[in-house]
């Protein structure tokens, strides 16, 4: 009696196992080899209770070291699956920027599943494959591991592969990009100042932990904010997506030439009344217009040497296809007063899709391009500054009647109580938008 009702707990035991496997085929099958051999052992036993529970007890263990397997196998895949996820991710979104490549959008995949994982033990092979055509990136991880009981059964639970797709889904343009890649407060948001740019990107490369700074009574309104660094929000930020811990995205200006400075056309011009047409050329010790002047420019570029482009008081500076390319260590812009800003950026040649160029070769702490006026109702182009500041600080809207406008800088410092503008309606305007400044807002997973 002893030996059957043995014999019937251990059977039960077996099935039991079988139970709580029912649902893993895989596993299923290697448990049923185990349990078989308990159930066959006692079944084929002419021996004593003990003898057939030493016979048994292996059979038992492998059972059990059989599960132990699998739930370590289903833990590495669910980690595996979460970090190629992110991996994808990471990759899809290096795609969406204009200076990628497929190796650097692998290189962003592979950085980002390793520290997803954050195991430098783990034998993984992460593999991605980059769809141009439809924008997408897959990636597979795969982790090589030996399992302690299942493989004694011939199983096949190593290795273990998932895979995961990201793509870009719709197109949105930078509106702004800063280039510094470590102060803090790149984009910085103070004293009631407001950034809408509803339609658009921006993106700070700086690494600082508070890279994108608003203070409390400010604000972003975005359809993306990327940045490299962190995110410092006392105020509100709106966005559609707000991502931290974006890969540096190249300058995608840097290829543009500057243009060349020939000898002086006019030196130090002031005007501080009546009304001037400006032709295009070098302006040697800058161009002041202030009082009541009012400046209409004729198509072209002018180049503002060793003096600032300065209009202040009530004067007016208007323009359709022109473009300021600034050089000398005094080539700055000020907007101040209740001057009213009225220019469309360049429709062709070296500056096409330019408003203001400030000259890569200037270097300096202090180059601080300011827009004061109260009156900065069209900024329509681009306006690079790649080793500039500008300041945004009126206490007024900024660009409200801009068919577009994009700003790569240094560093965008608005505050002052501004409401700085950036639309993108890049249909409403022959300005183009220069190559480069290009990015897609929507980023998904696929599968």
């Amino acid at each position: 009696m002893t030996y059957l009702l043995d014999w019937c707990e251990a059977n039960e035991a077996a099935k039991y196992i079988l139970k709580i496997t029912s649902n893993h085929t895989r596993l299923g099958k290697l448990v049923s080899k185990a349990a078989a051999q308990l159930s066959a052992t006692w079944r084929d036993s002419n021996g004593s209770t003990a003898a057939m529970f030493g016979l048994s007890l292996p059979a038992l263990m492998v059972a059990a070291g059989v599960a132990t397997d699998f739930g370590l196998m289903q833990m590495k895949h669910s980690k595996l699956q979460s970090a190629a996820d992110q991996a994808a991710l990471a990759g899809a979104r290096e795609l969406s920027l204009a200076s990628a490549n497929d190796d650097s959008i692998k290189a962003a995949a592979d950085e980002f599943a390793r520290a997803a994982l954050n195991d430098t033990s783990l034998d993984i092979t992460v593999d991605a494959e980059i769809d141009n055509t439809n924008n997408k990136v897959r990636v597979t991880l795969t982790e090589t591991w030996t399992p302690f009981f299942a493989h004694f059964l011939g199983a096949k639970v190593t290795p273990v592969a998932v895979a995961a797709t990201a793509g870009l889904f719709g197109e949105s343009k930078i509106c702004v990009l800063t280039l510094t890649p470590t102060e803090p407060g790149a984009l910085s948001m103070t004293k009631d100042s407001h950034l809408r740019a509803d339609g658009c990107t921006v993106y700070s490369n700086s690494s600082s932990a508070s890279s994108v700074f608003l203070a409390d009574t400010s604000s972003v309104d975005a359809k993306l904010v990327c940045t490299v660094g962190g995110v410092k929000d006392n105020g509100s930020l709106s966005a559609d997506q707000v991502i931290t811990d974006c890969p540096v995205l190249k300058d995608p200006l840097a290829s543009r030439p500057g243009l060349t400075v020939g000898s002086c056309d006019f030196t130090k011009m002031a005007l501080n009344s009546g009304t001037h047409a400006l032709r295009p050329g070098v302006y040697c010790g800058g161009l002041t217009i202030t009082g009541t002047a009012v400046a209409n420019l004729d198509p072209g570029e002018y180049i503002i040497k060793d003096g600032p482009l300065m209009v202040h008081n009530d004067a007016k500076l208007k323009g359709d296809n022109v473009g300021f390319f600034l050089t000398g260590t005094l080539g700055l812009v000020h907007f101040r007063g209740n001057a009213t800003i009225d220019i469309n950026g360049r429709e062709e040649g070296p500056m096409a899709g330019m408003l203001i160029f400030d000259d890569p070769k200037q270097l300096g702490l202090l180059r601080v391009h300011s827009v004061s006026a109260k009156n900065a109702i069209n900024l329509t182009g681009t306006i690079y500054l790649p080793n500039g500041n500008l300041m945004v600080d009126p206490t007024a809207t900024v660009g409200q009647q801009s068919a577009y406008t994009a700003i790569v800088a240094k560093r965008l410092i608005v505050q002052n109580g501004p409401t700085l503008v950036l639309n993108t309606n890049y249909d409403k305007t022959p300005v183009p938008v220069p190559e480069g400044i290009r990015v897609s807002a929507d980023i998904h997973l696929v599968d």
